[in-house]
C-alpha cells in the first residue's frame, strides 16, 4: 500500500519536513513540533451577493494582515463534493487562518485596535455572514516543497468521534503506525488532525482530519488506492473500529495571505 489513507491525508497546510526562522521543523512561522492554531470563519452569502464580492475584499484583508503586524496566513476554502443535497448550501466558503496560537492572540488585539481592520470587517459583514471558530491543531505529516510550489490546494476535511472501546492512547497509536507508513508514499502533501476548541459546541465529533492534495491527480490517486488496491479494507477497518467519521469532504482552497516568517 502506497498511498495514505484519505481520512488521514489532508491539510490546510502544515506539514513535517520543514526548515525556517532557524528551527529545523518550522514552517510558515509554526513550529510544527508544537500543536498550532486554526481559525475556521464559516460562511454564508447573503442574499444578492456573490463570491466576486468576496474576492474584491481580498487585496485589502492582505494590507491589514500586514499592517497590524499578523504573523498568520489565510486561506480560503470553496466547496467541490461536499455534504447536503443540491440547494442546500448552508456553507458558501472557509476561511482558515493558520498560525501560533500566541500569533492569534497579538493578532486580534492589533486587528480590534485597528480602525481601517474594522471597517474592513463592516464591509466583510456585508456581503457574508461568517461564524468564527478556533482550533488547536497537531502536524503529522507534510511536504513543504510541495505545499511551497502551488498557492492551490484540494482539501480533504473528515469529522470523527472516536469509539468507546478504543482508549486516546490506542488511537494515537494506530496513526502513529498509519504516519510512519504511508508518509513518504503518500499522494498527498499533508495531513493535520484538528481538535475543536472554542465556538465549537455544535461539533459532535472529538476531532477532524484535514488531508492536502496538490490536485485532482493526487486526489484521484489516492481513491483508486481505496477503490482497486486494497485500501478500502484499510478504512473500513478504521471507521468499525476505531472510529465512527461523517465521512470525507473535498474543498478548493487558495491563499489569501501567506505569512512568510
Amino acid at each position: 500500500m502506497n498511498k495514505l489513507i484519505p481520512i488521514l491525508v489532508l491539510a490546510l497546510g502544515a506539514i513535517s519536513h520543514a526548515h525556517g526562522d532557524g528551527h529545523e521543523n518550522s514552517w510558515r512561522g509554526v513550529d510544527l513540533d508544537r500543536q498550532f492554531g486554526m481559525q475556521f470563519e464559516v460562511c454564508a452569502l447573503n442574499p444578492g451577493k456573490t463570491m466576486a464580492d468576496v474576492e474584491k475584499l481580498d487585496k485589502e484583508a492582505s494590507e491589514q494582515f500586514r499592517a497590524n503586524g499578523l504573523e498568520l496566513s489565510l486561506m480560503r476554502m470553496t466547496p467541490m463534493f461536499r455534504h447536503g443535497m443540491p440547494g442546500d448550501s448552508k456553507v458558501s466558503y472557509i476561511n482558515v487562518v493558520m498560525g501560533a496560537i500566541p500569533a492569534f492572540g497579538s493578532g486580534w488585539d492589533n486587528w480590534m485596535a485597528s480602525k481601517s481592520a474594522q471597517k474592513l470587517m463592516a464591509e466583510a459583514g456585508e456581503v457574508a455572514t461568517c461564524n468564527f471558530k478556533f482550533a488547536r491543531a497537531i502536524n503529522r505529516m507534510a511536504k513543504t516543497d510541495a505545499l511551497d510550489q502551488t498557492d492551490n490546494r484540494l482539501i480533504s476535511m473528515n469529522w470523527c468521534a472516536k469509539r468507546e472501546n478504543i482508549s486516546w492512547d490506542q488511537l494515537r497509536a494506530k496513526h502513529n503506525a498509519w504516519q510512519a507508513a504511508y508518509e513518504e508514499g503518500s499522494s498527498a502533501m499533508a495531513w493535520n488532525i484538528v481538535l475543536p476548541r472554542l465556538g465549537s459546541g455544535e461539533v459532535d465529533a472529538d476531532y477532524m482530519h484535514m488531508v492536502s492534495y496538490a490536485n485532482a491527480k493526487q486526489l484521484m490517486a489516492n481513491e483508486e488506492w481505496v477503490a482497486n488496491e486494497g485500501g478500502g479494507a484499510a478504512l473500513g477497518d478504521y471507521y468499525s473500529a476505531y472510529a465512527n467519521c461523517n465521512g470525507e469532504s473535498i474543498w478548493n482552497a487558495t491563499y489569501v495571505h501567506k505569512h512568510d516568517g
